[in-house]
């Protein structure tokens, strides 16, 4: 019989669990001081609901299985953002801003090596109805909020626009074939491909310059105001660039503006972004911890017509970057109580006060020494033990701490 799991999925340890539970809890406090209502979604939902969202590449990652009793096809879900989209299209009565979060996990058929996994986890926000860029500002402030909140300041925010790509799509007038050409020569740094192909079309040289350095074309503020400058003779692009700076600007009047950076040399994975994204890197560990955008035309497709961004975190991430970190956050193991006494009320008592103060305590329910006992409970990380023992016919109470001292005490009184 085989006991080990399938590849793509992990268990996690107590500790790692403790630690996840923590990442999950403190940044869902965040969202909720942001005024952001929480959303339990299905994990399985219908293919043909979303299917037609995905392009063909990310279809081919999804988990699939057939409903015995119907015969259609189902998929588990890779997606929040796509089933929340789905939710709202369906409410009958909609008042908007809409602001949700959701947690859980996602399901993308992948290569199973290294942290590839077939099942991920996601925390993540989503403001729908709202088309100007406070709303996109609002999402970002939210993820610098929740790593702060977490003690994360080593992190920094690449921030874009998927519109500098369709732009530039309609001023070289790029068929469907060369546009996903030229974004993979962008995603892939080809440099000397990009150029070659920028040859082809009659545009001025400034132009040119700005399509084959997009690749490297990442920076801070000053960066990027000196980018806009130099392409005045195209309108429409300088306009996307300049939401940039609106949303930075916006964030400075937050004051979170610090770890805000440009990098307009990644296009989206997903093909419903149409403006803003972003991604979340923290210095020293080399994966994002989380990314999101503008999806204002997601919600046409489920016959709803609503602007809406968001975002989320890779909460597996984040907790490799913690283990890593040895931000010694672990469990709270307040008490262990052994009871030598044969009716074990006194035991019963003193857990019952603890607990209702707001400490975790475990009871000793195995026979064996007291010394052994003691030993298993520094062990497995208990704060304090409580030993009672039956001494000349009366009850003794002893709390021995960490190190193993110990203190006697004749009554309960300490536990009040």
């Amino acid at each position: 019989m085989k006991i080990d799991l399938p590849k793509g999925v992990r268990c996690f340890n107590t500790k790692d669990s403790f630690l996840l539970d923590y990442i999950e809890k403190t940044i869902e406090k965040n969202f909720i001081l942001w005024g952001y209502e929480k959303l339990y979604l299905p994990t399985i939902e219908y293919y043909d609901t979303h299917s037609f969202v995905y392009s063909p590449e990310v279809r081919k990652n999804l988990f699939r299985i057939i409903d015995r009793y119907e015969g259609e096809i189902l998929i588990l879900r890779s997606d929040f953002t796509t089933q929340i989209a789905r939710y709202v299209a369906s409410l009958k009565e909609k008042n908007f801003p809409l602001r949700f979060y959701y947690l859980g996990d996602i399901f993308r058929f992948t290569v199973p090596k290294g942290d590839k996994l077939y099942e991920r986890k996601q925390i993540g926000i989503e403001l729908i109805g709202v088309s100007q860029l406070e709303a996109d500002a609002e999402v970002i402030a939210v993820a610098v909020s929740s790593l702060k909140s977490l003690g994360i300041d080593n992190f920094q925010i690449d921030i874009n626009n998927v519109k500098i790509y369709q732009v530039l799509k309609q001023i070289l007038n790029l068929s469907d074939e060369s546009y996903t050409q030229f974004l993979n020569y962008i995603k892939n740094r080809e440099i000397y491909n990009l150029k070659s192909f920028v040859e082809n079309f009659n545009v001025d040289e400034n132009l040119k310059t700005f399509v084959v350095s997009l690749p490297t074309l990442n920076g801070d503020y000053e960066r990027l105001i000196s980018i806009i400058e130099k392409i005045r003779n195209y309108p429409d692009l300088q306009s996307t660039l300049n939401e940039l700076v609106l949303v930075y600007s916006i964030l400075k009047e937050y004051n979170l503006h610090h770890q805000i950076f440009f990098d307009l040399s990644e296009p989206r994975e997903f093909d419903y972004y149409t403006g803003i994204v972003f991604e979340i890197f923290i210095k020293d560990y080399p994966k994002p911890v989380g990314y999101g955008g503008r999806y204002d035309k997601l919600l046409n497709h489920y016959n709803g017509d609503y602007p809406a961004t968001g975002f989320a975190f890779d909460t597996l991430h984040l907790l490799e970057y913690m283990q890593k970190k040895d931000s010694n956050i672990e469990s709270s193991k307040d008490y262990y109580i052994i009871d030598t006494t044969e009716d074990k009320v006194l035991a019963y008592q003193i857990a019952k006060k603890l607990r209702e103060k707001g400490f975790s305590v475990a009871r000793d329910i195995v026979k064996r020494e007291p010394d052994k006992s003691i030993d298993f409970a520094f062990k497995n990380g208990f704060k304090n033990v409580i030993l009672i023992t039956l001494e000349r016919d009366q009850k003794k109470v002893y709390i021995y701490n960490e190190k193993k001292e110990r203190i006697e005490f004749d009554t309960l009184d300490v536990f009040e």
